[in-house]
């Protein structure tokens, strides 16, 4: 794994990264229901990369903000 690259969504701030994680949801529930493959032009390439960002966001989300309230939160 030592070629393996860093997160870059760690370096974000807890809110961004709460945003992010509600986006990818989104359009993982868009491709859940085919709805990337066809008006909005995803092939196999886009799909993954998609994949791959719901993997690193997710894992920013489970380090960074988890349980906290980013509004009331000043981190």
């Amino acid at each position: 794994m030592a070629n393996e690259k860093p997160n870059p969504f760690l370096e974000l701030e807890p809110a961004a990264i709460d945003v992010l994680d509600d986006m990818v949801d989104e359009w993982l529930d868009r491709e859940r229901h085919g709805e990337l493959n066809g008006g909005w032009g995803y092939g196999p390439k886009k799909t993954d990369a998609l994949s791959l960002i719901s993997i690193q966001v997710r894992e920013a989300y489970v380090r960074k903000v988890r349980y906290t309230n980013v509004e009331e939160n000043d981190a």
